[in-house]
C-alpha cells in the first residue's frame, strides 16, 4: 500500500458523496460515513497484514468534526499501524479534498481462520 511521504499517513481509498448519501438536511447521512469508514479500514487491515480474513473487532468514538455535501470527495488515510498476535490496530481520517477533517477515529481488526475464530498474523 503507497504511503503518502509528506504526512506519514496511509491513503486508502476516497469516495464521491452523492444525492443517495444526503440525509434529510442535505448533508452526508452519518451511517454512510460510518459504512465508508469501516469500508476504509477493512481494506488497510488486510492489505497492511496479508491476511485474508479480517474482521471488525471494534471503533473507538465517531465524532463528526465537518460536514458533508453533495459533490464533496473524501479521502480517507490510516495512521500508526500496530499490529499484535491476532489483531491490527490504527487511527483512520477521513478528509475533503480541501483538507477539512471530517471523521478521526481508531479501529481494531482481528484476523480470523475460515471459521470465524482468531488465528495468529504471519507477518
Amino acid at each position: 500500500m503507497p504511503e503518502d511521504l509528506t504526512t506519514q499517513r496511509y491513503k486508502v481509498s476516497s469516495k464521491l458523496c452523492m444525492v443517495q448519501n444526503l440525509g434529510v438536511n442535505g448533508t452526508l447521512f452519518g451511517g454512510n460515513m460510518m459504512a465508508w469508514v469501516d469500508e476504509a479500514a477493512a481494506i488497510f487491515a488486510h492489505e497492511h497484514t496479508g491476511e485474508r480474513y479480517m474482521v471488525t473487532l471494534k471503533f473507538g468514538e465517531f465524532e463528526f468534526h465537518h460536514p458533508v455535501r453533495e459533490g464533496d470527495i473524501i479521502h480517507f488515510f490510516c495512521l500508526n499501524p500496530r499490529i499484535g498476535r491476532t489483531s491490527c490496530s490504527f487511527e483512520i481520517e477521513a478528509i475533503t479534498t480541501h483538507g477539512t477533517v471530517v471523521v478521526k477515529t481508531s479501529a481494531v481488526f482481528v484476523c480470523v481462520d475460515q471459521h470465524g475464530r482468531p488465528k495468529p498474523i504471519h507477518k
